[in-house]
């Protein structure tokens, strides 16, 4: 628990445990309580003034009570004690646990008066001090002042009130436990107070003549004493004052503007009671005051009231001073601020202190709804923080098991939504801060999704175009068409080789490129021979033209036919026969020639093109043949 919430927490228990004093009929009662909250203990303090004697069963009796009722979380052990204003160390102190209360079996120490000595309120809380004040004590069931000057320092409890010198004078206090070490307090603290006096001296003469003195003495400083008392002879300024001091209580209220003006207030209210107290009850005055008093305690009841609720309003203005804050942190504030509108609501309205709560209750209503509405934005942003932690983890999920380009599309899309979702966030909310944190890893794991996609895509078009070509490559071989095929052959094979490794596709494409290698190379053989089938034709035809056509031709893959046509054979050998009979020597050596020549063409043909050819003559018969070599 944090040092601020361990406060908030004292003050909400503070008040209700003033509730309880208040409901057990002790609204008078100038008890002030605080909290201390220490890991899985609970100290309770109750505070009074120096002019009230308050018994000590009776009160822890009401406190043990309300703490069994309220269950303070995570509280096991409790310590309570009572101490005078102003007093380090308290004088009466009981403890037990939440599961083993302890008032059910106490130890007291009782008073040792005579009977007829112990006035009637001693069965209340507050012991009374002065016996003349019994009656009114009595009555009232609740306090009753000091009977010795505002002032007189004297240390507490007074023991000169004793009736019996040599009697001790106690407090009644509840079982110490016995386990000291457990105890905040100290133990010796809370033992009887014994005072005992002895006489040196005791001769007859001298102790009448002392007792006659004394008795004088006494009678003529009790009389001192009580027209001494304030207000008992003449008029009472302390009523006018006192009505001073409470109109300025109020005025205060009214007209301060800085924080501590209920404290202030409560310290001037609290002056206007300590001015009345004193009053005793043979006062003239008395029952003007006593009026007032009532007046003045509750007013200074209502002004406590407003103390509280600054207090509450102070420890949710300091848990929403600099936001953001967590969800957790605004529902804590929410309370505090309930809390302090609840303690303002409790002053009735005929209070003096009524416009300075309403006031401030509408100061606090203000700071509630703006509290609820900064707690609903965060509630929104945690939800809106929760979806994009949920869709990022879907994404997470998805690119656990992605594949191929479409998964990783998706698993892209999913960090994208992600992002988006983060964006929405309210810059004012602690869950934009979080958020903040997770964007650097959503833009990382972005990147690489959508990189991952594009190598899946590349590696899923290659494949897909490998194959598609290499159908088409299959058909043009189909068709001979060895030139197209070839290149079909090609392109697929470079397509296949371009899919990435550790890809989806990269197994599937790997046995493609050896079988589109080879598929290759067949066809550039097939390509080759075709081109040489081609040119043999090219110059097949070259070769034969002429007048008379020469020869006609069929080439194939495994032979080159030709054959001299009849008109070339028979113009060949007519003009061979002229020039023999006209002796013509050189037409002669040029039909010779020509023919040499003709042979060496077609052999040439055969050789470039790795065919074998066989000339026929004009009626089909094998004149000559050439294997190339």
């Amino acid at each position: 628990m944090t040092v601020a919430a361990r406060q908030s927490k004292a003050q909400i228990l503070e008040v209700k445990l003033q509730k309880h004093l208040q409901a057990a009929g002790l609204k008078k009662l100038p008890l002030y309580i605080s909290c201390d909250f220490r890991d899985d203990s609970l100290t309770v303090v109750g505070e009074h003034p120096r002019s009230v004697v308050i018994k000590a069963k009776p009160t822890f009796t009401v406190l043990e009570a309300a703490i069994l009722e309220i269950e303070p979380e995570s509280i096991e052990q409790i310590g309570l004690c009572l101490k005078i204003t102003g007093q380090k160390q308290p004088y009466a102190f009981h403890s037990f646990t939440m599961h083993n209360p302890v008032l059910s079996r106490p130890r007291t120490v009782e008073l040792r008066k005579k009977v007829e000595e112990i006035p009637a309120v001693e069965t209340g809380i507050v012991l009374a001090i002065n016996a003349a004040e019994t009656a009114d004590a009595a009555e009232e069931m609740l306090l009753e002042t000091d009977i010795k000057e505002q002032g007189h320092d004297e240390d507490f409890p007074d023991l000169s009130e004793s009736s019996n010198n040599s009697d001790p004078i106690a407090f009644k206090v509840a079982t110490i436990p016995g386990d000291f070490a457990e105890n905040p307090f100290d133990p010796l603290d809370m033992e009887a107070v014994t005072v005992s006096q002895t006489p040196k001296y005791s001769p007859w003469a001298v102790l009448a003549a002392t007792g006659i003195v004394s008795l004088a003495a006494i009678i003529l400083a009790g009389g001192y004493y009580l027209l001494s008392r304030p207000c008992v002879i003449g008029e009472c300024p302390a009523l006018a004052n006192a009505k001073q001091l409470s109109d300025n209580s109020i005025r205060t209220l009214k007209t301060s503007k800085v924080a501590n003006s209920p404290e202030e207030a409560q310290e001037q209210v609290k002056g206007a009671i300590a001015l009345l107290e004193p009053i005793p009850a043979w006062s003239i005055h008395r029952g003007e005051a006593q009026t007032a008093l009532e007046k003045y305690r509750q007013q200074s009841q209502n002004v406590n009231s407003a103390i509280d609720g600054a207090r509450l309003a102070e420890s949710a203005a300091r848990k929403t001073g600099n936001p953001p804050y967590s969800a957790e942190n605004w529902q804590e504030a929410q309370a505090l601020w309930q809390s302090a509108i609840a303690q303002l609501g409790e002053i009735p309205q005929d209070s003096p202190v009524y416009p300075y709560a309403q006031k401030k209750a509408k100061e606090y209503r203000k700071n509630l709804a703006t509290g609820n509405k900064e707690l609903g934005t965060e509630k929104q942003a945690q939800k809106t923080l929760i979806e994009a932690k949920n869709t990022a983890q879907i994404a997470e999920a998805r690119e656990a098991v992605a594949q191929t380009a479409e998964s990783w599309i998706q698993v892209q899309a999913g960090w994208e939504k992600a992002l988006d979702i983060i964006s929405e966030i309210p810059s004012n909310t602690q869950s934009y801060q979080q958020g903040k944190l997770l964007v650097p890893r959503y833009e990382t794991k972005l990147s690489q999704a959508r990189e991952r996609k594009n190598i899946e895509g590349i590696s899923e078009n290659g494949y897909t175009q490998a194959v598609s070509l290499a159908a088409e490559a299959m058909i043009f071989e189909g068709k001979n068409e060895w030139f197209k095929a070839s290149e079909y052959w090609r392109r697929a094979l470079s397509y296949a080789e371009q899919v990435p490794a550790a890809t989806a596709y990269s197994q599937k494409a790997k046995p493609l490129i050896d079988s589109y290698t080879k598929s290759l190379e067949q066809a550039e053989v097939k390509l080759k021979e075709e081109r040489n089938l081609q040119k043999a034709r090219a110059d097949l035809d070259k070769t034969c033209k002429g007048k008379p056509k020469i020869c006609d031709y069929t080439v194939s893959k495994d032979l080159i036919a030709v054959q001299m046509t009849s008109d070339y054979v028979q113009k060949l050998q007519q003009t061979f026969i002229q020039a023999e009979n006209k002796k013509a020597v050189k037409t002669r050596q040029a039909v010779e020639k020509h023919v040499e020549t003709l042979q060496k063409a077609l052999e040439a043909i055969a050789e470039n093109a790795k065919i074998p050819m066989q000339v026929y003559n004009g009626e089909g018969k094998r004149i000559a043949s050439h294997e190339p070599k």
